[in-house]
């Protein structure tokens, strides 16, 4: 075999994202080990001998959150030569979008990121890119639950688009486009006049 046909690792890089607390968040954890031990990398790990990436994606979902029955998608593929340090590695990212129902504290604002193992802050960079270059009402019902108040609807577009909307316009928008439409119901347990409640239009 030609020295220039060497064999790679290949590895899932899992951007896990959720909207809680006003924020978009990222699943994260300490990398206990070296290279790189201490700092904060992505959820992941190498392809089995029998596994597509995609099922790969599936055993670290139901590893990390217990369920693979989430919206995931492949984004990028990232293969440079010394993106790790000990050998040649590519990966393969996925974004999922999940519920807050998952949210604890191995979850952190994705705007306030510190400097992480591996490459993993560029992939965290591209998954942020083709998040708000792809946005879409299905892109956006998996971070909300199945009634909603539009004024969380307009949150979760303007955290993904890194923007601000205006309220009476953004509702309008949202109606008449006939993405969404009402329930008949009230929000309820606030503190404030309760709101109406809308659902997506599948």
């Amino acid at each position: 075999m030609s020295p220039d046909y060497l064999q790679s690792r290949v590895a899932v890089d899992a951007v896990i994202f959720s909207i809680d607390d006003g924020k978009l968040k990222l699943l994260l954890h300490e990398r206990e080990k070296e290279p790189f031990e201490g700092l904060a990398e992505l959820p992941g790990g190498l392809l089995l001998t029998s596994e597509a990436a995609e099922d790969a994606m599936m055993r670290k979902l139901t590893e990390l959150i217990g369920t693979n029955k989430v919206f995931f998608q492949q984004f990028h593929t990232f293969s440079d030569l010394n993106r790790d340090p000990r050998g040649r590695a590519i990966s393969i990212g996925f974004i999922a979008l999940v519920s807050s129902d998952y949210v604890d504290s191995n979850w952190f604002d994705s705007a306030k990121l510190l400097k992480m193992a591996f490459d993993h802050s560029s992939i965290v960079k591209e998954a942020l890119s083709y998040l708000k270059k792809n946005i879409s009402s299905l892109i956006v019902q998996q971070f909300l639950p199945n009634e909603f108040p539009l004024n969380k609807l307009q949150d979760a577009y303007e955290l993904i688009e890194g923007v601000k909307y205006d309220n009476r316009n953004f509702r309008k928008k949202m109606i008449s486009s006939g993405i969404v439409k009402e329930t008949g119901s009230l929000e309820i347990n606030v503190s404030h006049r309760p709101a109406k409640l809308f659902k997506f239009v599948n």
